[in-house]
């Protein structure tokens, strides 16, 4: 309550002053620096709420059952063909169900069909269509016909879903991309249970992310050893729209749950100057130039150790791309398929040297 109370306090003399500079007195006078603003942020709302006007069409909610359970989510529906409507959602949000339903608004509850989905990466596909009775016009958010947008720290963002149930059709959030990682984009932009599977927009309505996740608290030890609860805000997570293409592409392709590959290996995150009691033993295995990378703690039997990969290998590169962490392995790993071709080069500790690698998943 005291925010609020701060807040109004802060409001009340800005409208008093807008009262009386309202009143020139036979002088000239310049215009605030606040009525030099508004028309700004006029604009700024009226954009916003004009690209959800169309954007919003193109967005539904999910509902899915089972005999034993029931789940609901959102989607984003990103292409059409002959009448045939494809939604984007996470798999989490129609996992295990038997039973799937696109939600409109009202009582417009359509048929759905799952395509098929990709659980490592939490991405499903779907398919509906309009009944008899029509509806709304259905806005086709073709992210196959553009390239990925850029997506910058600090851009403004709009998620649009169904957070906490269906009742909340196509509720709007606004906010910030607050940092990019390797195929997922965090977000300060509300997003709640229910969320899941609907689109995370950028400022021209284009799709960047289909949101999947928040943080919702982390835990701390207090002064008398008491592991505490600490409630968090403001972290939502979006998985990137070059992860969203490559799994829908992957699942139109199969038409079916999507298998990715493992490579039967144990890594550890080693950080030079950022030890613990576990991967301080690895750090002698860091070639001189490096000061964090991923070292192979275990090699088990399978693929990866058939194509000769060794304990204490530390990887450079996969696919010629340079990997440092575990995300950067993982989201190689999750976007590959069975059957191809991964392009490994580690750091081989005991020979000194650089080793190329060729793993058939």
């Amino acid at each position: 309550m005291k925010t609020k109370k701060i807040i109004l306090n802060l409001i009340f003399p800005i409208l008093i002053l807008g009262l009386f500079t309202g009143c020139s007195f036979g002088e000239d006078k310049k215009p605030t620096d606040i009525e030099k603003e508004n028309p700004t942020i006029i604009e700024i709302q009226n954009d916003i709420t004009e690209i959800y006007k169309k954007i919003s069409y193109g967005c539904v909610g999910i509902y899915a059952t089972s005999n034993t359970s029931g789940s609901t989510g959102s989607g984003v529906v990103y292409k059409e063909v002959n009448g045939l409507y494809y939604v984007v959602t996470n798999y989490h949000v129609i996992e295990g169900m038997d039973k799937v339903r696109v939600y409109r608004g009202g009582s417009r509850y359509l048929k759905a069909s799952v395509i098929g989905g990709d659980p490592k990466n939490d991405i499903a596909v779907l398919t509906f269509s309009l009944d008899l009775f029509g509806g709304d016009e259905v806005y086709v958010n073709d992210i196959f016909s553009y390239d990925e947008e850029i997506v910058s720290v600090g851009q403004t963002v709009l998620a649009i879903g169904c957070p906490l149930g269906l009742e909340n059709y196509n509720s709007l959030s606004t906010g910030v991309v607050s940092r990019i990682g390797k195929g997922i984009i965090q977000t300060n932009a509300e997003i709640n249970p229910g969320n899941s599977g609907g689109g995370l927009f950028n400022a021209s309505g284009r799709l960047i992310g289909i949101n999947t996740e928040k943080e919702v608290y982390t835990q701390s030890m207090d002064e008398n050893g008491v592991i505490r609860d600490i409630p968090v805000e403001g972290l939502g997570f979006a998985i990137s729209l070059d992860v969203v293409k490559k799994c829908i592409t992957d699942i139109e392709d199969k038409k079916t749950a999507i298998e990715r590959p493992t490579l039967g290996i144990q890594v550890i995150a080693v950080n030079r100057y950022l030890t613990t009691s576990e991967t301080s033993p690895y750090v002698e295995y860091l070639p001189n130039t490096l000061e964090e990378a991923l070292v192979v703690a275990k090699v088990n039997e399978g693929v990866a150790k058939k194509a000769g990969l060794k304990t204490h290998d530390v990887i450079l590169t996969v696919k010629g791309n340079q990997i440092v962490t575990l995300n950067d392995l993982s989201y190689e790993l999750n976007l590959s398929l069975v059957g191809e071709t991964f392009e490994m080069e580690v750091y081989r500790p005991s020979t000194q040297e650089k080793v190329k690698i060729q793993i058939i998943l």
